[in-house]
């Protein structure tokens, strides 16, 4: 194991405790499991985190169309390469152990996106991560999913439906 994915097992462990601490409520998510075999992808290309963000005043429209056009999907604050919280920054550590290519949008670039995202998914907070086209949740959910292997499972999913 090297010494990267190491560390972001520490930071996700440590963070795991204490977001469980501060946040208790769980997202309605009916995952199905999925077996695969893990296969490591290089690390992940960064792509514009401004794609779908316009100014135009569909917002729901908008953010319907990046859930479908990307695989994985992380809608935070600032971008994959800065992130601007902590909440998102440790999404953005989890999918980077992944070495999946994802595409990340920063919900301060566009406040009708930022509050969009939590109408589209009826979800109160900020990151929210969506693979394949569904709803996953946000850090919390990340770090336990992390945690047990459900996301591993999902992501390997998505990564052979890029192919």
């Amino acid at each position: 194991m090297t010494s990267q994915r190491l560390l972001v097992l520490a930071v996700v462990a440590l963070l795991g405790s204490i977001v469980h601490a501060f946040a208790p409520m769980r997202p309605p998510v009916g995952l199905a499991k999925i077996s695969s075999q893990a296969s490591s992808l290089p690390t992940a290309i960064s792509m514009a985190d401004a794609d779908f963000l316009d100014g135009s005043d569909d917002a729901q429209g908008r953010i319907k169309a990046m859930v479908e056009n990307h695989p994985v999907l992380l809608f935070m604050k600032g971008n994959k390469l800065f992130p601007q919280c902590g909440f998102s920054n440790t999404a953005v550590q989890i999918l980077n152990s992944f070495g999946i290519e994802y595409h990340s949008v920063d919900v301060l670039a566009d406040e009708g996106i930022r509050q969009g995202v939590k109408d589209f998914s009826q979800w109160p907070t900020i990151p929210q991560l969506y693979v394949c086209g569904e709803f996953i949740g946000g850090s919390d959910i990340m770090i336990e999913m992390y945690q047990n292997g459900e996301l591993g499972e999902m992501i390997e999913k998505a990564k052979a439906d890029m192919i």
